[in-house]
Formats: C-alpha cells, structure tokens, sequence
C-alpha cells in the first residue's frame, strides 16, 4: 500500500511540475509575441507623405439650394414661390417622381413644367421631405420658381498622404462657400493638374496657386468617396502610386507627441517636389475644442515664391524629426507667412 501511495505522490508531482512548466511555456511565448503585434502596429502607422497638388471634382448627393429669392410673371407681378418651403441647406434628390441628378436636369424639369405644382423630395437635416411648389409663368410657357442651386465642385488642392491604395487630402472638409454647411458627397475624381504659376499671397489677399485641369479619364489619378470634417478620402490609381516609388512611407506622430519647434512641410508649388522650413509656433485647441498647430513659413524661398501659404497648399504634410505630423489647413488673411495645420491622426482616425 504504501508502495502504491509513493507512486500516487510521484505521479502528482510530476503532474504538478508539467502544468507548471507548460504555464511557463505559454507565459513566456505571450511575452515574447507582443513585441511582434507592437512591431505591426507601427507598420500600420507609417504612410507616404505626398504634397502633389491635384485637381478636385466631387458630385454632391443631391442639387443643393443655396438661397430662394424673387421672379417676375408675364403681367410684371413679383413672388417668392419657393419661399419658406426650399429652404437654404436642402438637398433635391426627386421632382415629380424623378430622381434628380444634375442642375441641368432640374432647370429643364421646372422649365417645361407646363404650369403643373412642382413635387418635390429633399433631404433636410438628414431626413426626407416632401414639398410642393407652385411654379410662375415668366415667359410663354416658361416656369420658374426662384432658387439659387448647385450641384458640382472642382478646385485644386493637396494630397496629404497615401496609405496603400486610399488617400487623405486637404486636411478639412468641403463646405459649401454659401451655406457654410460640410457638402454631402455622392463621389468625385482626382485629376492631374499641371502648374504654371502661382499668385503671391500679401496681408489682406491670400494667394493661389495657378494651373491647369484637363477633366478627362486620361488625367483621372484618384477616386473621393468621402468628405468628412478632416479631409477628402478615396483610393488611387496605379499610376499615381507608380509616381511615388521614390518616396518612402514615414512613421507618423500622434497628437500629444508634436512639439513647438521646427519643422518641414512637402509640396510640388514650384513645380518639383521639395521640403520648406516652418515652425511650429503653438499647440491650441479650437473653437471646436479640437487641438491644431499655428505654423509659421520660415523658408525664404517659400517666401519668395509664394509670400507663405496659399490657396490650393490646403493638404500639404508638415513633418517633425522624420515623422509624418499632420497638414496645412488654413492661411492668415492678414499674414500669408502663418496659418494652421491639423494633426495627421486626427485624418487617419
């Protein structure tokens, strides 16, 4: 018996010990992955800086109103028919039953509505309303209804980053110039632009960059798929990616991470790619409460060149101690040297 009870206690312990070690084993295999994921997860963080300015088109979702005003009938009467029921900030998607995809389109639709009331579907504060509108005969069987309307934007500006196939730009949204509001986007195209100059920005005058936009397939270099508070996103083409094979990915720096000091932003204004020398002047938040850099342009040549940040930079990547630390958004009116920038997280998150 006792021979048995031996066996027993040497069978438990050799157990015992087995669970230990394996406990062990499993311990020490975890510990040694993580340094693995950490590794991964900083590839995750690294893009290519980009800087190139391209031509922007984007197709709103909808015909958006802008304002409402007055028109004149055939006997000289002045109303206001759409007054108080389109209302600046809508978005017309359907008249009569049809959906509405141009300006062109609704015009000829109210035009040659032959008198009929005009129904009409927008989306409103993200819902869906229906209003009818009773149209004004301004020539012989020419309606109208007195509204102010746009569908399409184009204009030029800055690629911040490429991240695989998708992209980042601007480094701020859309907004419509009347209405203030963020566009909603149905979808749009990047397109080279060739440069052939720039207008110098002096105190009271932002400047602009000056180029050209062919809008055909041939010069498509990228879809937008979305507009959002941060910036423009969407994928590239190949050939797009091909013309960045000289640049690598840079890691990039979170929000908290950036410091006053010096810095670089990238940008093709000359014609060519090069690095210009700003500073980061302060780190503050906004009336948003969210945290931006105000930049100063401390590079001469930049200076000479553009008289500091102009229109259509909107995107260019600032960049600290080799990292990727977010985009120029905006100019001083009153100093074309300073303006701000917006934390590169703040576009990937």
């Amino acid at each position: 018996m006792k021979k048995y009870r031996k066996i027993l206690r040497l069978l438990l312990a050799f157990n015992i010990a087995f669970i230990i070690i394996v406990a062990g084993l499993g311990y020490k295999s975890s510990k040694e992955e993580k340094p693995v994921s950490s590794v991964l997860a900083d590839v995750e963080k690294t893009v290519i800086p980009v800087g190139k300015t391209v031509g922007i088109y984007v197709n709103t979702k909808g015909i958006l109103v802008i304002d409402t005003g007055e028109v004149t009938d055939l006997f000289g009467n002045t109303s206001e028919p759409a007054k108080n029921k389109l209302i600046k900030g809508d978005y017309i998607i359907e008249l009569n039953g049809e959906k509405i995809k141009t300006k062109k389109q609704l015009i000829d639709e109210i035009t040659d509505c032959g008198g009929e009331n005009l129904d009409f579907v927008v989306k409103r504060n993200n819902e869906k309303v229906k209003v009818e509108v009773e149209p004004v005969e301004t020539g012989v069987d020419t309606y109208k209804i007195g509204i102010w309307v746009r569908d399409d934007l184009q204009g030029l500006g800055t690629v911040t980053y490429v991240k695989g196939d998708e992209f980042g730009a601007l480094g701020h949204s859309i907004t419509d110039t009347d209405t203030g509001d963020l566009l909603k986007v149905a979808g749009g195209k990047l397109y080279q632009a060739d440069i052939y100059g720039v207008e110098k920005g002096i105190s009271g005058t932002p400047g602009e960059i000056e180029g050209m936009i062919t809008y055909d397939t041939d010069n498509v270099v990228g879809d937008v798929t979305g507009n959002r508070t941060y910036g423009i996103f969407g994928n590239v083409t190949a050939d797009f990616k091909e013309s960045l094979s000289g640049d690598e990915a840079m890691p990039i720096l979170a929000n908290d991470e950036v410091e006053a000091g010096k810095a670089q932003i990238k940008t093709y204004v000359s014609g060519e790619k090069k690095y210009y020398d700003i500073e980061i002047v302060n780190i503050h938040r906004n009336s948003n409460g969210d945290k931006e850099m105000e930049i100063k342009v401390t590079d001469d040549e930049l200076i000479k060149l553009t008289g500091g940040i102009v229109q259509g930079m909107s995107g260019s990547p600032i960049i600290q101690n080799g990292k990727l630390v977010g985009a120029v958004t905006h100019v001083f009116v009153n100093d074309p040297t300073r303006g701000y920038g917006i934390f590169i997280d703040k576009m990937l998150g």
